[in-house]
């Protein structure tokens, strides 16, 4: 449902108030407590950078991009690693997914500290989603955060 919401009017760009995040707030606000759909508007937020790359409106480089910079995204970003600190849970089809979306999130937004602890949880487990966002090989995307954010190889 989010990735179809993030694909409508693409036109829009930025848009704080695009059906995508409303969705995605929505859904995390009315969950409970402990539901991984608190992790649910960093996935809007990262679908919408999709859609807005392959516009031609966003950079495929996060680093260039504002999108991951605005009040809206630490906001989102924030509330969700905050969430994941404290009901992370292993019992759900989409913890890896979520973790790495998470940890592409903390990359885009230049958090590599908060990365690190979720690349530590990822292990070598990565998705092709987010990390195949930018047009990039999602492996070799998810391999140069990781390396990024836990400075190793």
């Amino acid at each position: 449902m989010t990735a179809l919401l993030a694909e409508s009017n693409p036109a829009g760009g930025h848009d704080p108030l695009h059906e995508v995040y409303d969705f995605a707030a929505w859904a995390a606000e009315l969950a409970p407590a402990d539901s991984p759909l608190a992790v649910l508007p960093v996935v809007a937020h990262a679908e919408r950078y999709r859609v807005l790359v392959t516009a031609g409106i966003e950079p495929d480089d996060p680093a260039r991009s504002e999108h991951w910079s605005g009040r809206r995204a630490r906001q989102v970003m924030k509330a969700a690693f905050d969430w994941w600190l404290e009901w992370e849970r292993d019992d759900h089809p989409r913890h890896r997914l979520d973790l790495n979306f998470l940890a592409h999130a903390k990359v885009c937004e230049g958090r590599p500290a908060e990365a690190a602890a979720l690349f530590h949880r990822i292990g070598s487990y990565a998705t092709p989603a987010p990390w195949s966002y930018s047009g990039r090989e999602p492996h070799a995307a998810f391999t140069a955060a990781r390396t990024y954010a836990l400075g190793t190889p």
